[in-house]
């Protein structure tokens, strides 16, 4: 959508730090009809069919429209207190922000696969931290506790910790397990959602289990495998389709039914090619997360426009929830991107 200059500084002040993470971060954090929270791409430049301007009799409303008219009123989330804090040197929201009643940060904000020319072409991790302190792109656990303890934290029903992928066996689990688990001693009611690439060494995902880590996101991305190789170059080369489907196996004996989910990028692929991943995944007792892809205007040699119909976009959740529904499957999640529920519909649908 595009938003008139009041609607884009309610968007700003939710991300003062500009952290540039895919779902995790870009977009409009809005309230819908009291009650439906969602987390909606924005855009200054790119022209869409729907646009976000000033309600008049709300300082934090938001009117969406289309073609002149008004479809609904909406409401921009506050930004917390919080986020004026700073943890020694670095603002608060450089290392954690609020995504609705969830906590959300990454670990290691960037991917081996930058250096070797081979990152996924829709991401974008280590665009917010270049220039920084590296003690912003692989955050230790002692930072993310000391900016935990600035938080409000009994007032949030999670927290979702990510990271980008290494070359090592536990594929950037070894980075986030050791912050998992300090987490966890200082908060044990705290629920940990993890989301990172598959490990080579299966034995990780029990680590990360034991670390405290309550549930796993392993994002498969696309189904098809010809796309794949072109659009996940380094993934589909490190993590292939079948260690995907072998850590799923694996996580759903650790974890549990409804605890461990994957984000399917809605505009990569055909219908059906989606569909086939995501009653595969499914059957396997895995939560899918289908995500519209999203695009990053001011990235200038950003490789990636996907265009999402939204008439497919519903289809593909339809899809996904009657096929959750055949077979019994519920999410459990009570922190991760699923648990948030602002970038997707699926917790809707398998609830």
């Amino acid at each position: 959508m595009n938003p008139d200059n009041v609607a884009a500084e309610l968007f700003r002040k939710q991300n003062p730090s500009n952290v540039k993470r895919g779902g995790l971060s870009s977009g409009g954090k809005m309230k819908l009809a009291s009650r439906i929270f969602v987390n909606a791409p924005f855009y200054r430049e790119r022209k869409t069919d729907l646009s976000a301007v000033a309600d008049p009799e709300n300082a934090q409303g938001i009117l969406i429209m289309m073609d002149g008219k008004a479809l609904c009123k909406a409401e921009a989330i506050p930004a917390p207190e919080w986020y004026s804090e700073k943890v020694g040197e670095f603002k608060i929201t450089q290392i954690l922000t609020a995504h609705n009643h969830q906590l959300a940060g990454s670990v290691y904000e960037d991917c081996a696969l930058f250096a070797l020319r081979k990152e996924c072409k829709f991401c974008v991790i280590n665009r917010s931290v270049q220039g920084k302190s590296p003690a912003l792109v692989n955050k230790t656990a002692k930072l993310m506790v000391e900016a935990l303890d600035k938080i409000p934290v009994e007032e949030y029903g999670g927290l979702t910790l990510n990271g980008g992928m290494t070359l090592k066996p536990g594929r950037g689990m070894e980075r986030i397990a050791p912050v998992v688990k300090e987490v966890s001693a200082k908060y044990p009611g705290l629920q940990i959602g993890v989301e990172i690439t598959p490990p080579a060494d299966l034995d990780w995902i029990n680590r990360m289990a034991d670390a405290g880590t309550a549930s796993l996101m392993m994002n498969l991305e696309t189904w098809d495998g010809e796309i794949r190789a072109k659009m996940i170059q380094g993934k589909n080369e490190y993590c292939p389709k079948e260690s995907y489907l072998a850590a799923f196996e694996r996580a759903f004996k650790v974890f549990g039914p409804g605890k461990v989910s994957t984000c399917f990028v809605v505009g990569t692929e055909p219908i059906e090619s989606l569909k086939k991943g995501i009653s595969t995944v499914i059957g396997m007792g895995v939560v899918p997360s289908p995500l519209a892809g999203r695009y990053f205007e001011e990235i200038a040699d950003y490789p990636f426009a996907p265009k999402v119909n939204w008439r497919d976009f519903l289809e593909v959740i339809s899809f996904a929830g009657a096929e959750a529904a055949r077979l019994g499957l519920k999410t459990m999640d009570k922190a991760g991107c699923v648990a948030c529920g602002m970038c997707d519909l699926i917790k809707d649908v398998v609830a």
